[in-house]
């Protein structure tokens, strides 16, 4: 087939300036063929407390390590302000995803970020290169949120790189993010959990490796295969939680239940951040039928962690309204089961190129 040597669009989104066949608007700079989403805001306009103009300083007197993207108290009253993340929701058509502070926590401490990268050698009607990541952050540290938000970004950046993506690279630089937001000496340093995923574009119709999925993770942050109960590729979790009832399970120590039961359970064994152990399990597969990936925090799969289970509440949803539809039933489902968490859900369709060519 012939490679498609035009962007996706005929005017830059960012400057209106027309475009060529190149990747970058010859003008401004951005990239033509990117388009990402996620959850990081930083508050503007006047601060509710005081009506003090401008945005938020970091730790409210001025002092602080961290970066401008995690502005969250008023610079004059000490205000802690919305950062706009109670609800988010990002729609790339492609891939969906929502996060909600649920119904306990103050703020949402959990992070997406979401991005599709257009390819200038792909065939019409491809599947483009679709990335995501989902952090959690630790809620017993200082300002986890901008962990998550810090991980997810740089992690979410090196996966879409012109280079091409390089999780296990993705990963390290998440966790360098992570540690660069702790650069102000706080006493409790942030961290969170993440978990990423990749899905790169099938080989065309003939023979050769099809579409490729990569999963990388840290932490109990999950991702799933979800499909219909009689399709090639079954419905499974894809991760395995960094978790002491987990790493109790593997050792022989304990069997599930027990191990569910102990206080510890759910105590995570490795995270992004001050003290933690950044080094991923990475995963790759190569699915012989369609069906959906699904990365999430366990605000979700605290209330539906078996892939069956979470695949009958989303395939419906899917089929009704893509991707988006997904996120947010799921969503819905943690905050109708109690909320107790923040909920962070990701769905991405896949259809392996000989799935493709019958539609």
């Amino acid at each position: 087939m012939p490679e498609r040597t035009s962007p996706p669009v005929a005017v830059c989104p960012r400057c209106g300036d027309a475009v060529d066949d190149h990747r970058f608007c010859e003008n401004c700079g951005h990239d033509l063929w990117l388009r990402r989403g996620g959850a990081a805001r930083v508050p503007t306009g006047p601060c509710p407390g005081c009506g003090a103009n401008g945005r938020a300083s970091d730790h409210g007197n001025g002092s602080g390590g961290v970066d401008g993207a995690g502005e969250v108290y008023c610079g004059n009253c000490g205000l802690r302000r919305s950062d706009g993340t109670e609800h988010v929701e990002a729609d790339l058509g492609r891939i969906a995803g929502v996060s909600d502070r649920g119904l306990s926590h103050a703020r949402n401490e959990d992070a997406m970020a979401v991005g599709v990268l257009e390819t200038t050698t792909a065939a019409p009607g491809a599947q483009a290169l679709v990335a995501a990541v989902v952090c959690d952050g630790v809620s017993t540290v200082d300002f986890p949120e901008l962990a998550s938000r810090a991980g997810a970004d740089a992690a979410l950046e090196r996966l879409l790189h012109p280079s091409g993506p390089d999780m296990a690279e993705a990963v390290a630089q998440a966790a360098a993010a992570v540690e660069a937001v702790a650069e102000g000496n706080l006493r409790n340093p942030p961290s969170c959990t993440l978990v990423a995923a990749v899905v790169q574009p099938g080989a065309g119709d003939g023979p050769g490796p099809g579409t490729v999925i990569t999963v990388g993770w840290v932490g109990d942050s999950r991702a799933y295969w979800l499909a219909a109960p009689d399709a090639a590729e079954p419905a499974r979790v894809l991760t395995v939680d960094h978790s002491w009832a987990a790493e109790m399970v593997a050792a022989g120590a304990l069997d599930m239940e027990a191990a569910l039961a102990d206080r510890r359970a759910h105590a995570i064994t490795r995270w992004l951040g001050a003290g933690g152990e950044p080094e991923p399990d990475i995963v790759t597969m190569r699915p012989a039928g369609p069906g959906l990936l699904l990365l999430c925090s366990d605000g979700l799969w605290n209330y539906l962690p078996g892939a069956v289970e979470l695949a009958e509440a989303a395939l419906p949803a899917l089929a009704r309204g893509g991707p988006a539809a997904v996120a947010r039933a799921l969503t819905a489902i943690a905050l109708e089961a109690g909320g107790r968490d923040n909920i962070t859900v990701v769905a991405v369709p896949v259809e392996p190129p000989n799935e493709r060519r019958h539609g």
